[in-house]
């Protein structure tokens, strides 16, 4: 067996506010000492957008996510290392077959509505997301999951699967009592074992947590939370400096500099996962040509986009992995810009007089993006009409295949066997296959690679995995953006993730 013990978490140390009037935001001075601390212990959190759902079983939008993340809680999490850690599983162990996980849980947790968490619930969460079509592809192998006894959990794979922990990562535990009894209305009301818990949502305003303080690992520094949705970005930079916000997860990246200079916030930095590129359609003349997708690679700037779209806050990308992605290589090659050779390939794909071709986008940075790629193109002959869509519409278009060319972006986890879910011949039919990309060999070394359990041959593995895409030219890869979260310079977050800004509970008041 192998075994993996349990680690000692760090708990954060709670800030000692002296709370005194009426105020539930601030806490007081004392009456005739001056010298008291005067110490915040709420927040508030621009959102771009509304948030759809807090059913994290069924939600794939991540600004959903940046909400019940704080609600509900997986059995592990992972570092931005790839380490697992305990979460409500304290142990775990794995068979030496790789085909049985053995999961010992935390005791004396307790869910918000007074529950006590047990194996039950963690049986009930686990079939219940392998029904989620967010989570039901992690879970495909999961043959069956069984409560040896309360604090027991045995998990039952049909083959090994290298990626599994990190589907276990992605799956919150819910009390089944509550989704039961809120049935269809369970979004309105979740229920978790996290350090927030749910007070209401105010649709296109606002959702309200506020702290669990029989949270198992110790009650948070913050105790009231608001999520604010502004959805136009230029106004968030304004409503940062005039402290009516004390964090943004986006700003615009023409306020990046501004935000950095201002010595009234600080700007929190990290890589990103989120791929950025443009998609093409196989299916549809000229894409069907490789010549033709190989010139488009060679005909684009990707660092003037960079410059411009994102003010250099961004990492231009050759491949479809970088560092964040467990698969990256560094070998793999893929296209310079060379507009000169871009229309030699295109004279030899059969075009030496170019053609007209429709570009489907969304606006803000992608429209951005389009316009520079529309001259980019105009180089080499390639005349682009762009089409701005309304996003609902957008998606629907391209995951139905009703488009030549699009811009695109995804955020996927953080191992390169979750991008067959875009490059994979079965993911073709309402997938996110929406290139009709098809490659056996393709297929083969991503079904090889997830079940194989050896990090160093699964690397290999999948750098021949980028390379066939690179040299296929199957999509147009153009950068990662960094991402930079702007907050009052009084807020401290102690450890900003792999994916993005840490929870709510790794974050506190000077």
């Amino acid at each position: 067996m192998k075994n993996f013990k349990k680690v000692n978490l760090l708990i954060l140390i709670l800030l000692l506010a002296v709370m005194v009037g009426c105020s539930s935001n601030m806490a007081q001075e004392e009456p005739n000492n001056p010298d008291t601390v005067v110490v915040k212990d709420s927040i508030v959190l621009a959102l771009t957008a509304d948030v759809a759902s807090l059913d994290s079983h069924f939600s794939t939008a991540a600004i959903d996510g940046y909400v019940f993340e704080n609600i509900c809680e997986p059995l592990v999490t992972v570092t931005k290392q790839g380490e697992f850690i305990p979460n409500l599983s304290k142990e775990w162990s794995i068979s030496d077959d790789a085909l049985v996980y053995t999961f010992k849980l935390e005791e004396n947790v307790m869910f918000h509505n007074g529950e006590i968490f047990n194996a039950n619930d963690v049986v009930f969460s686990y079939n219940r997301a392998k029904e989620s079509p967010a989570l039901g592809r992690g879970l495909s192998l999961l043959d069956k999951i069984v409560a040896l006894d309360d604090q027991t959990v045995e998990m039952t794979l049909t083959s090994p699967n290298a990626t599994f922990m990190l589907s276990v990562s992605g799956v919150t535990i819910l009390n089944e009592k509550a989704v039961t009894e809120a049935g269809e209305t369970y979004s309105e009301n979740p229920v978790g074992t996290g350090p927030y818990k749910f007070v209401k949502q105010d649709i296109g305003e606002r959702v309200v947590l506020e702290r669990f303080d029989d949270y198992f690992k110790g009650a948070t520094a913050i105790k009231d939370v608001e999520f604010k949705v502004i959805t136009d970005l230029n106004t968030t930079l304004i409503a940062l400096e005039n402290e009516e916000i004390d964090f943004a997860y986006k700003i615009p990246a023409i306020s990046y500099q501004d935000a950095i200079d201002n010595p009234e916030l600080n700007v929190y930095e990290t890589s990103s996962g989120n791929l950025n590129y443009i998609v093409m359609n196989l299916n549809v003349a000229p894409f069907d040509n490789v010549l033709v997708r190989q010139a488009f690679n060679l005909a684009i700037d990707k660092s003037t986009i960079v410059d411009i779209v994102l003010e250099g806050a961004g990492e231009v990308t050759e491949g479809i992995f970088n560092d964040t992605t467990f698969g990256y290589s560094e070998n793999v090659t893929g296209y310079e810009y060379d507009p000169q050779k871009a229309k030699e390939l295109l004279v030899s794909a059969g075009y030496p007089d170019g053609f007209d071709v429709k570009l489907g986008t969304l606006a803000g940075s992608m429209e951005m993006t389009s316009q520079i790629l529309q001259q980019n193109l105009k180089e080499i002959g390639i005349n682009v009409e762009i089409e701005v869509f309304e996003q609902s519409s957008f998606i629907q278009d391209v995951m139905s295949g009703n488009f030549t060319m699009a811009t695109f972006s995804i955020t996927l986890l953080a191992d390169a066997d979750f991008y067959s879910m875009c490059f994979h011949s079965n993911s073709v039919d309402g997938g996110l296959n929406v290139s009709n990309y098809s490659n056996d060999k393709v297929d083969e070394l991503f079904d090889a690679a997830k079940e194989i359990i050896d990090p160093a041959t699964r690397i290999e593995i999948y750098e021949q995995v980028a390379q066939i895409i690179s040299d296929d030219a199957v999509i147009i890869p153009v950068y990662f953006p960094t991402k930079m979260y702007p907050t009052n310079s009084n807020l401290i977050i102690e450890d900003v993730e792999k994916f993005g800004v840490s929870k709510l509970d790794k974050m506190h008041w000077k």
